[in-house]
């Protein structure tokens, strides 16, 4: 077999590997990992049902690899936690919202998170490293304050038209008032560790 036709089949596995990832990832989203049906997936993917067989030995493989392609997609490059970065990763949810749709999916179906649940660790545990180093004495639970936020903008992404009627605003108006919120807690609690550092 030629190299151009290796590499022009590989390109159509990809290919079809991403397009059943993708549906799976709206479908789960939708119906959670105990509702959906290979079917459904089949359909949304527009492929036959046994072409999933034949890329994930099961339902819990088409699960796993799809929580990683759901990550790796969304994953818009380093999480430092700066306002620049916290900011990012709001616009990136408001973009896509399907993204914490299919995180809470996951939460409420008592999935293990696998790589989207490392990279939130990681994010814990650099919040409470900068603590330790910074002020270690603070009464400030910056972990607990980083989860509060984390999921208060998981949640918004989808659900920011209802909470935005609440506080009689747009949805844009909203969505800049959160951020603004996001980036006056990340300026407490610099303001906090340092005064006590």
């Amino acid at each position: 077999m030629a190299v151009a036709a290796r590499t022009a089949l590989a390109r159509r596995r990809e290919a079809t590997c991403s397009a059943i990832l993708d549906a799976a990832a709206s479908v789960i989203a939708e119906k959670g990992c105990e509702g959906f049906t290979i079917s459904d997936i089949a359909e949304r993917a527009g492929v036959n049902r046994a072409l999933i067989y034949h890329y994930f030995k099961d339902r819990d493989n088409l699960i796993s690899e799809t929580i990683d392609h759901v990550f790796s997609r969304y994953d818009d490059g380093p999480n430092d936690m700066s306002a620049a970065s916290l900011e990012r990763g709001i616009r990136n949810l408001l973009a896509h919202p399907e993204f914490s749709r299919f995180f809470y999916q996951l939460l409420l179906d008592g999935r293990p998170l696998l790589s989207l649940g490392e990279r939130f660790k990681r994010t814990l545990d650099a919040v409470a490293a900068h603590k330790a180093a910074v002020a270690p004495d603070s009464p400030l639970d910056t972990v607990f304050g980083t989860m509060t936020v984390l999921l208060t903008t998981l949640a918004w992404a989808f659900s920011r038209e209802q909470f935005a009627r609440f506080v009689d605003l747009s949805p844009e108006e909203a969505d800049e008032r959160l951020i603004a919120a996001v980036r006056s807690w990340g300026a407490y609690v610099e303001h906090e560790l340092a005064s006590a550092g």
